[in-house]
């Protein structure tokens, strides 16, 4: 009995040994040699460098990306892109810098809308402010040059840290906000991503839209999606940029 009760312990031991554990290959982003936070868009680099700047790739594409342009500058001066690069990041994820800031306005919108019309009041200082007007797609390719000079697309996980990210900016304390009252600014309300919409699908939206503009413009950059020493992401603090609302006659959803 004791032989028996072995040899089967035995055989327990081999199989867990040489079966896979079920789903450790099953995610192409989780595959051992993928960068943590990215994936390579491989045959489609030439695709997604245009979709960073608005260009419709060529058609027939195979490029995942494919389903619209992360930022298409319709009217205005077009300072958004790259607005908050220049700034020193650091400072800006302490919520250390007052400006720039960015309001942003859906002018046409709804949950089953793939891109939405955008508005940005951009603010230089409380009394200075200009207003551009773009398209940005709510599922266009996030991608950047990582540090073999590569284009990569940021991954699933990456973007569920971004959305994260900017549903946890509160306007930090002692500084001004407008508590749940939303504006085009100067200044932003106390919870600058989180909306109060009843309606399905658009709250989620519009912070797949906001997470765009805010990778364009250099507000939210790699380096606030990557956790810590501890594990853990450092708080995100900058309130510089902020959803201020919705067109009500911009609803395509009717």
């Amino acid at each position: 009995m004791k032989n028996q009760t072995r040899m089967a312990a035995g055989l327990a031991a081999a199989l867990l040994l040489t079966v896979p554990v079920a789903g450790a290959q099953e995610n192409p982003e989780e595959a051992p040699n993928r960068p943590g936070f990215f994936r390579q868009l491989g045959k489609s680099l030439k695709d997604a460098g245009g979709q960073m700047v608005g260009v419709t790739p060529r058609a027939g594409s195979s490029n995942a990306a494919a389903t619209g342009a992360i930022y298409s500058p319709l009217s205005g001066p077009g300072k958004l892109a790259g607005l908050f690069k220049a700034d020193n990041h650091q400072l800006a994820q302490q919520g250390k810098l007052d400006w720039p800031r960015v309001g942003l306005t859906f002018t046409e919108w709804g949950a089953s809308l793939p891109c939405w019309t955008v508005e940005a009041r951009i603010w230089s200082n409380a009394s200075t402010s200009t207003t551009e007007t773009f398209r940005t797609c709510a599922n266009a390719a996030v991608t950047e040059a990582d540090d073999l000079g590569d284009t990569a697309e940021l991954n699933t996980s990456a973007l569920w840290k971004g959305r994260d990210t900017l549903m946890g900016v509160r306007v930090p304390a002692g500084k001004s906000n407008t508590g749940s009252t939303r504006s085009t600014g100067p200044t932003p309300p106390a919870q600058p991503f989180v909306v109060n919409v009843s309606r399905p699908g658009v709250s989620d939206r519009a912070v797949d839209v906001a997470l765009r503009v805010a990778w364009v413009s250099g507000f939210i950059q790699t380096s606030d999606l990557h956790p810590g020493a501890s594990g853990l992401l450092t708080p995100f603090k900058d309130s510089r940029m902020w959803i201020a609302g919705f067109k009500p006659d911009g609803n395509r959803d009717k």
